[in-house]
C-alpha cells in the first residue's frame, strides 16, 4: 500500500497585532507578578461574568483570582505573545469537589471570531493532567486519550489545599509541572501553534477554582538538564494514511469533492501531527460558519477486491472511495493512536471495494460538535474478488 502526497472584546486585534508589530525584545522581558491584590493587573479578561477577584478568607493569600466556569471563559497576559517563549508559575486551589479544572493556557491567537489555543488542565475532582487543545474554542482532549497523567503524592489535588503549579513553553512544546517544580509531570510537543499569549481557563461548566501569586517570565529555550518525559506511547505513523489533502473550510456541503475529488479545484496540501491524526478541528469552525472540510488521501493496493478502510475517529465522517458513496459513520468515543494494533482501542473497520492500483479516497468532516477534531486512518490490504 503507498499514499498520496501531501467582542466579546477588542483584545483579540490587540494580540495579533503584538506578535507582528512587536519583536521579541521589543515588548518588556521583566517578568511579570500578579499577586492579585489590586485587581487583575495586566491580565485580559475574556467571557462573561467568568473572571473576578474575590478575598479568599486566608490571610495568607488575601484577594485571588477566580475563575468561574461560564461557557468560552479565559484570562491572557497580551505581553507573552510577543516572547520568544513562557514561564508561568503559580498556586490553585479548587475550593469545592465539584467538577473542575484549571487550563493552562498558551499560544493563544485570535482570527475574526475564532480563538485557537493549547491547554493542558489540571482536573480537581480526580487529581490529574490532561491534554485538552482548543481550536475555534471546542475541545479536544478525545483526540489525546493517551496524555492523561495520574497526580499523586507530592503533586496530588486536594480539595480547599493549595498546590503549586508551572508550565514551560517554548515553540510548540509545553512542560508541565505540579507539586515537583523540577520535574515536569507531562510533555506535550504535538501542538500545530507554535506562538501566542499565555493564560489561564477555568471549565466550560462546574465550579470554581482560585489562582495566587501568578508570575510569568520570558524563556527563549529549554534548561537541558531537566528530566524528559516520554511520549504516553510508541507511534508508527508510517502505518497510516498520512498524506492528505484538504479542501476547506466551507460554509456548506460540496460533495462534488467526493464523488470527482480529481475535477475539482481546491485541494491544498494538509499535514498530519507527528503521531498520524489528522486533525480537523484545525480546519473546521466549531462556532463560526465555515464548519465543512473534505479530507482527500490515496492508497495504492495490489489486486481488486474488498479490503477495510479502519479508522478511529471523534468526528462523524461522510466516505467516498473513487467517486462512490461509502456511507455516514457516528463518531468513536476517543481516537486512539494505536486503534490498528491494540484491541482495547479499535475503530471503525468499514469494508471498501478497492481496485487494482490507486483509489482516491475523501472524507467529510462537519464541526459544531463538541469535543470533537481529528481521525486516524489506515488501509488494510484487499481481498482478492472471485
Amino acid at each position: 500500500m503507498t499514499t498520496m502526497g501531501t467582542t466579546r472584546t477588542a483584545f483579540g486585534s490587540m494580540l495579533l497585532g503584538l506578535a507582528l508589530l512587536h519583536p521579541a525584545g521589543a515588548v518588556t522581558q521583566e517578568p511579570l507578578r500578579f499577586d492579585f491584590e489590586g485587581g487583575l493587573g495586566g491580565l485580559e479578561p475574556y467571557g462573561a461574568d467568568g473572571v473576578s477577584i474575590q478575598d479568599s478568607g486566608d490571610p495568607t493569600h488575601g484577594r485571588v483570582l477566580v475563575l468561574r466556569p461560564n461557557g468560552d471563559v479565559h484570562v491572557l497576559a497580551p505581553e507573552t505573545a510577543a516572547w520568544p517563549g513562557v514561564v508561568m508559575e503559580g498556586e490553585v486551589l479548587f475550593p469545592t469537589g465539584e467538577h473542575n479544572y484549571l487550563g493552562i493556557l498558551y499560544n493563544a491567537r485570535r482570527t475574526g471570531e475564532r480563538w485557537d489555543f493549547g491547554n493542558v488542565y489540571i482536573k480537581g475532582n480526580g487529581s490529574y493532567l490532561q491534554v485538552n487543545p482548543h481550536r475555534d474554542y471546542n475541545v479536544s482532549r478525545l483526540l489525546y486519550p493517551e496524555y492523561h497523567v495520574p497526580l499523586e503524592g507530592d503533586a496530588a489535588i486536594t480539595v480547599g489545599r493549595w498546590q503549586r503549579f508551572k508550565a514551560e513553553v517554548v515553540g510548540a512544546e509545553a512542560r508541565i509541572y505540579v507539586g515537583d517544580m523540577e520535574r515536569p509531570q507531562l510533555v506535550f510537543r504535538l501542538l500545530e501553534l507554535s506562538g501566542g499569549a499565555a493564560g489561564l481557563q477555568p471549565r466550560s461548566v462546574g465550579g470554581d477554582v482560585w489562582v495566587d501569586n501568578l508570575v510569568m517570565r520570558p524563556l527563549s529555550s529549554f534548561d537541558d538538564a531537566t528530566p524528559i518525559v516520554d511520549d504516553p506511547m510508541a507511534y508508527h505513523p508510517e502505518e497510516l494514511l498520512t498524506e492528505w489533502q484538504v479542501l476547506g473550510p466551507l460554509t456548506a456541503t460540496q460533495d462534488d469533492a467526493g464523488r470527482d475529488p480529481e475535477g475539482t479545484a481546491g485541494w491544498r496540501p494538509f499535514a498530519t501531527d507527528a503521531r498520524g491524526a489528522v486533525v480537523t478541528g484545525s480546519v473546521v469552525d466549531s462556532h463560526g460558519p465555515r464548519s465543512v472540510a473534505y479530507f482527500r488521501t490515496r492508497a495504492t493496493v495490489a489486486e481488486d477486491g474488498y479490503g477495510i478502510l479502519h479508522v478511529s475517529t471523534i468526528d462523524a465522517l461522510s466516505i467516498w472511495v473513487n467517486g462512490r458513496f461509502q456511507g455516514f459513520y457516528g463518531p468513536g468515543a476517543r481516537a486512539w493512536p494505536d486503534f490498528w494494533s491494540n484491541p482495547d482501542h479499535e475503530g471503525l473497520r468499514i469494508p471498501v471495494p478497492f481496485r487494482a492500483g490507486e483509489n482516491d479516497i475523501v472524507i467529510r468532516v462537519r464541526g459544531g460538535r463538541y469535543a470533537s477534531g481529528g481521525f486516524f486512518a489506515r488501509v488494510e490490504e484487499s481481498l482478492p474478488t472471485g
